[in-house]
């Protein structure tokens, strides 16, 4: 799938993404006032990385597996302008930048479920597909989970109420990402790293509504933060390795 040289590029982007990251997360804990004046940019920066890495892929990919490979990075893209949102402060359409965040990330995430259906159909020409009921009981599963998880973390709280609908709307976007590549990751070992992503990826969000309609507070370390950041890695590593192995058996 992947020449060559883009091993060294990915081990280059992997390794700053790692330093940013932690970086990032260093700096709620380490008291040190110009670590901490640069915490945003250090976060954003991480995902920003992520998106060179995803369109790398896209750039290098053989024919076959450039679409897949492409909304991988469309979806990470959408993601990092999240990320970056708190940088443009009053320039930000979305002042508390809660909805506006949610409708790039669940775009984000449609991106990523037609990515993973399409690595499916992939896999259902060298007949490694899951069972169908297997992948409906998946999907069904994690559903079932972001529900509840809403329910405790989102409905049940105290504040901002009028937030609670459009949050279990996306908490079942992310649920249902988190299904799809569960069901994927039943039959494929290489999916196993997406399907912790996207696992990941909810866990994050749950602890962000938490803070939001419960007004809790994560101190000294950011668990949002390092839930999202590893996720978000996880299913871009995770989506590359899988096409980079299905473009080697297809050889």
């Amino acid at each position: 799938m992947l020449q060559p040289r883009f091993h060294t590029i990915a081990l280059g982007l992997c390794i700053i993404w790692a330093v940013l990251l932690t970086g990032g997360l260093a700096a709620r804990v380490v008291d040190t006032s110009w670590l901490s004046a640069i915490e945003t940019e250090l976060k954003a920066g991480s995902s920003l990385v992520l998106v060179a890495l995803s369109w790398a892929a896209a750039t290098f990919a053989i024919r076959d597996w450039r679409p897949a490979a492409t909304l991988i990075a469309a979806g990470m893209t959408l993601g990092c302008l999240g990320d970056a949102s708190p940088l443009l402060g009053s320039l930000w359409p979305d002042p508390q930048r809660t909805l506006g965040n949610m409708v790039l990330f669940g775009l984000g995430h449609v991106a990523y479920i037609r990515a993973f259906c399409l690595i499916d159909r992939a896999q259902a020409n060298q007949e490694k597909r899951p069972a169908i009921k297997i992948w409906y009981v998946s999907l069904v599963l994690w559903l079932v989970i972001g529900t509840v998880v809403w329910y405790f973390a989102a409905y049940l709280g105290p504040h901002h109420a009028v937030m609670r609908i459009p949050a279990l709307a996306y908490t079942l976007l992310l649920s249902s990402t988190a299904g799809v590549a569960f069901g994927y990751a039943l039959s494929n070992r290489l999916f196993a790293l997406v399907a912790i992503g996207a696992i990941l990826f909810l866990a994050s969000d749950v602890l962000l509504a938490v803070w939001i309609f419960h007004d809790a507070v994560y101190r000294p370390f950011d668990l949002v933060w390092l839930t999202y950041g590893v996720g978000q890695m996880l299913i871009v590593v995770g989506s590359i390795r899988n096409l980079r192995a299905l473009a080697t058996l297809a050889e």
